[in-house]
């Protein structure tokens, strides 16, 4: 059941990243048009692109922790084997997670704080619809953790 759950967010969060990186190409493409033929350029688009590259950071960032691609140290976990291996998974995972949870905390604060102060994108669209990859991005990193040490099933390379 887990393995199933880790899968399924795996597969959404592969065809955000997709569909994100698609709507950026094309919005940079847009943006060299306007730019080169037109002598114009949107303001909205350039934040709505640097804001896109966050969002594409975020779900990276869960692909890799789901999949266990992510940058670790793991001179221990090459040494201890057996029992105390999943110990240490454990006890990695958990740090992991609490420490994704204090960040999602603070961001969620700073999030309150943007929708607080009405701060906007390109003059139009509310800052904070871009910045909720925050806390969501970092609850979702907490989760993905645990899932990974709870999923027994063996991974098909």
């Amino acid at each position: 059941m887990v393995h199933r759950i880790r899968r399924l967010i795996e597969k959404i969060a592969a065809g955000m990243a997709i569909a994100l990186l698609l709507m950026l190409v094309v919005l940079a493409f847009l943006q060299v048009i306007l730019r080169n033929f037109f002598s114009i350029g949107l303001n909205l688009v350039e934040e709505s692109m640097r804001n896109g590259v966050l969002w594409i950071g975020f779900i990276g960032a869960l692909l890799t922790t789901l999949r266990a691609k992510h940058i670790s140290i793991d001179i221990l976990p090459r040494i201890i084997h057996g029992k105390a291996k999943r110990v240490l998974d454990w006890v990695l995972a958990l740090c992991s997670s609490l420490i994704c949870l204090i960040l999602g905390f603070y961001s969620a604060k700073f999030v309150q704080l943007e929708i607080e102060t009405g701060a906007q994108i390109g003059g139009t669209i509310p800052a904070w619809t871009f910045e909720i990859i925050l806390p969501l991005g970092f609850l979702l990193l907490a989760v993905a953790f645990i899932l990974r040490v709870l999923d027994t099933t063996p991974e098909e390379n």
